[in-house]
C-alpha cells in the first residue's frame, strides 16, 4: 500500500477537531493537516512546501484586515479551504509578488488572484499556453500607442518622466507556445463599466487600491481568450467569480463551462457601451490570421446564439491613434 497521505474533504466539526482559531489555528492547521495539503498541491508548491506554508502563515496572521476573520470557527475554515484551493493551482501566498491573497467577506476569507497570478497561471500553470509571461502596460492619453496589424507588432512611445495624461486603457502580448501572437487592448471605460456592472465595489481590495483592481479587470478581460484553453487559469477565473456576480440569480443552473458564464459576464459589460466606442473594440492580432492580411479575431466561447448581422454602416478613416 502507499504511503502517500489519503486527502478528503473536511467537513467543519472534522477541522475544528484539530484546529483551533487565532494564528494558533493557522498553526495547527499546517501541522496537523499540512501533508494532506501537500498531497494536492502542484509540483512547485510541494518541492519547497514548508517555505510556501510559512509565507503564508506571515501573510495571513499579520493581516488586519483578517484579525477578526481568523478568531472565528467559521472564518478559520474559510482559510483552510482558501489555503487547499492555492496549492491545488500552485499560487503562491504572500512574497514580493503574490500570486493571490485573502480578503473578508461576509465573516470569512475570500481568496482572490493577483494581476501576477493570472499571469502565472496562463504561462506555467496547469495546461499552460503561453510561451512568455503577459505583462500588462498602462495607455495614457499623450502616449503614442499604435498596432500594426499586418506585422504583429507595437508601437508605444512615451516621456516616463513627462506628463503622460489621464489613464485611457491597457494592453498586453499574447504569446502563444504554438507561434500565435495576438496584442489585445482595453480601454479605461470598458474596465469601468466591467466594475460598475459587475463589481464589488465595496469590497476591501477596491478600498486598499482601485488602480490594483483596474489592473487585474483589464488583464483578466485581455486574457478570456486564453481562458478557453489553459485550465489553470480557467480555475483562477472560476475562483474569482464572486466578483462579477450577476446582479438577478439566474432561474435554473447555468451548466455551462465557467470560461463561457466568466466570458458572458464580461461581454455584457461590454456591451453597454455607446456604439461609436464599441465599435473601437480590438480583440487582438492572431497570427494565424488569412493570407490577404484580414485580422482573425478570436471567439469568446460564448454559446449564446448571435443574432442576425446587421448592415455594416461606413466608418470614418480612423489613424492609429485612435485606438483608444
Amino acid at each position: 500500500m502507499s504511503n502517500q497521505p489519503q486527502t478528503k474533504n473536511q467537513t467543519e466539526s472534522e477541522f475544528f477537531n484539530l484546529a483551533g482559531t487565532g494564528r494558533k489555528g493557522i498553526e495547527d492547521m499546517f501541522h496537523k493537516m499540512g501533508d494532506e495539503i501537500k498531497a494536492v498541491s502542484t509540483p512547485n508548491i510541494s518541492k519547497d512546501f514548508d517555505t510556501w506554508k510559512i509565507r503564508a502563515l506571515v501573510e495571513i496572521a499579520n493581516d488586519d484586515n483578517l484579525k477578526g476573520i481568523i478568531g472565528t470557527r467559521a472564518g478559520i475554515f474559510s482559510i483552510y479551504q482558501g489555503i487547499a484551493k492555492a496549492a491545488t493551482m500552485g499560487l503562491q501566498i504572500g512574497g514580493q509578488f503574490p500570486h493571490a491573497y485573502f480578503v473578508p467577506m461576509g465573516g470569512k476569507a475570500v481568496l482572490i488572484p493577483s494581476q501576477d497570478g493570472y499571469s502565472f497561471m496562463a504561462t506555467y500553470g496547469p495546461g499552460r499556453v503561453l510561451k512568455i509571461a503577459p505583462e500588462l502596460h498602462e495607455v495614457h492619453e499623450k502616449d503614442e500607442f499604435r498596432i500594426d496589424d499586418a506585422a504583429r507588432t507595437y508601437v508605444h512611445n512615451f516621456k516616463p518622466f513627462g506628463d503622460r495624461g489621464k489613464l485611457v486603457g491597457f494592453f498586453t502580448v499574447l504569446e502563444y507556445v504554438d507561434g500565435r501572437k495576438m496584442i489585445p487592448y482595453v480601454t479605461m471605460s470598458q474596465v469601468e463599466e466591467i466594475e460598475q456592472g459587475y463589481g464589488n465595489l465595496s469590497s476591501p481590495a477596491y478600498k486598499k487600491s482601485k488602480l490594483d483592481m483596474d489592473k487585474k479587470t483589464a488583464m483578466k478581460k485581455l486574457l478570456k481568450p486564453v481562458a478557453k484553453e489553459a485550465e489553470g487559469l480557467a480555475m483562477m477565473m472560476a475562483l474569482d467569480d464572486w466578483q462579477y456576480a450577476p446582479p438577478v440569480e439566474p432561474i435554473g443552473p447555468d451548466m455551462r463551462d465557467v470560461t463561457e458564464r466568466v466570458g458572458d459576464r464580461l461581454d455584457s459589460a461590454a456591451e453597454g457601451m455607446q456604439p461609436q466606442e464599441q465599435g473601437n473594440v480590438h480583440e487582438g492580432v492572431q497570427a494565424g490570421a488569412a493570407s490577404d492580411g484580414r485580422q482573425s479575431t478570436p471567439r469568446s466561447g460564448s454559446s449564446r446564439q448571435e443574432e442576425p448581422p446587421k448592415p455594416i454602416q461606413p466608418e470614418p478613416k480612423k489613424e492609429p491613434g485612435d485606438l483608444f
